[in-house]
């Protein structure tokens, strides 16, 4: 949904969830209580949700910078074993979820979103939020396969869940962000 001389930022924020984009960027300050790595590993995890929704894709820059942040911060608390530590955690996670992409299951935006939200985990920490989120994920797939079946198709609605020559989507990137805020709870975030 480009139009010609807009950036697609604004054109998410002209889509059918456009909504949520500006909800997102407002959240930081209400988590002052949260532990910095904790509220930006939250607030990015749902930047990618909404982003994910609205376009039906978790952008590039969006998981680099998410990367990055996992990295400087794991840096900068724990030194050159902790940039390590995040090393493994996110490449291990993104991995994981290769296999998934290679069986179709989800798309190259949801690894890299994984993988660069696991850089603030430590590696067992990295696993719980794997597990978590495809727990999320089956959760979803579920309640999709059920509206379908009863005939209430959610398309146009804020997620665009639809049904693609036989074939059910859905955003992803809501299971990564319920997957971040499970993590975030029991204290591995």
């Amino acid at each position: 949904m480009h139009v010609r001389g807009q950036s697609n930022v604004l054109a998410w924020l002209g889509g059918s969830a456009g909504g949520l984009l500006p909800a997102v960027f407002a959240l930081p300050p209400l988590w002052w209580a949260l532990p910095p790595d904790g509220a930006v590993f939250l607030w990015l995890s749902l930047v990618m949700a909404a982003c994910d929704l609205a376009s039906r894709r978790i952008p590039n820059f969006l998981t680099a910078i998410t990367a990055l942040c996992g990295l400087t911060w794991s840096l900068a608390a724990q030194g050159a074993a902790g940039l390590g530590w995040s090393l493994l955690a996110g490449g291990m996670i993104f991995c994981l979820m290769a296999v998934f992409f290679f069986l179709g299951a989800v798309g190259a935006g949801d690894v890299k979103a994984l993988g660069s939200l696991a850089t603030f985990l430590s590696p067992w920490g990295s696993l719980q939020f794997l597990l978590a989120t495809l727990l999320c994920g089956g959760v979803l797939a579920l309640l999709r396969l059920v509206l379908a079946r009863r005939g209430l198709v959610l398309a146009g609605g804020p997620a665009a869940w639809r049904l693609d020559a036989g074939r059910l989507e859905l955003p992803y990137g809501v299971a990564v962000a319920l997957g971040a805020a499970w993590a975030r709870l029991v204290g591995v975030a």
